[in-house]
């Protein structure tokens, strides 16, 4: 039987504080393993300290799990890009509901193969296995992820408020600055763009399903 299998790796973590990366990543992932504990077969397991690996119920979820670490980064206290592979395949072994070790298949070796050979490229997001428009997909994907490289660290107190779904005032109020000029960050991070680049995700998502 085929599942979703999802893994990622942090871009440059050789280059990072790793005390510090590794904590903030495993708060990221802890996170998103709780939001999404429900559609998890298993959970989002760290397995090198810079990578992780878990298999998803569905496409959709895959796409919104993405979605949200790339959103929910923001919060951490240590700037994080990530690179993924997502894939359709064949998991032999019994699928592990607890923790994403210990599990054998082609589908497995054919999304970790994917993120190894990524690394040599500059995209973020790699699709493996006989995916529905794939490339439409993919390219969807990238345009999501690409937009979001765009912005800057020193802007993730703008960026965090925004996807708590605060306004450009609640955000000038809760950093102590003029609303006029977190107006102008608002605009000038192109938030617009964003949310027409995550709809659009989503509608492909949930075509493919």
């Amino acid at each position: 039987m085929e599942s979703w299998i999802l893994m990622g790796d942090i871009v440059g973590s050789s280059e990072s504080d790793s005390i510090t990366l590794q904590k903030e990543f495993s708060r990221l992932i802890g996170k998103i393993n709780q939001e999404f504990k429900d559609q998890l077969k298993s959970p989002l397991t760290i397995t090198l300290g810079d990578e992780f690996q878990g298999v998803v119920a569905d496409l959709q979820t895959s796409v919104q799990i993405i979605v949200r670490i790339e959103e929910e980064k923001w919060e951490l206290n240590y700037p994080i890009l990530i690179r993924y592979s997502l894939g359709l395949g064949e998991i032999s072994t019994p699928i592990n509901s607890e923790i994403a070790f210990g599990m054998l298949g082609k589908g497995l070796a054919e999304v970790r193969n994917s993120l190894t050979k990524l690394k040599e490229k500059e995209e973020r997001i790699v699709l493996t296995g006989k995916i529905p428009d794939k490339e439409k997909l993919g390219l969807s994907l990238e345009l999501l992820l690409e937009k979001q490289q765009e912005w800057k660290w020193k802007d993730r107190e703008v960026i965090s408020g925004y996807f708590k779904g605060k306004d450009y005032k609640e955000v000038a109020e809760t950093m102590k600055k003029d609303k006029s000029l977190i107006w102008k960050r608002f605009k000038s991070l192109d938030f617009d763009s964003y949310e027409k680049r995550r709809r659009l995700l989503k509608l492909i998502a949930q075509n493919e399903n």
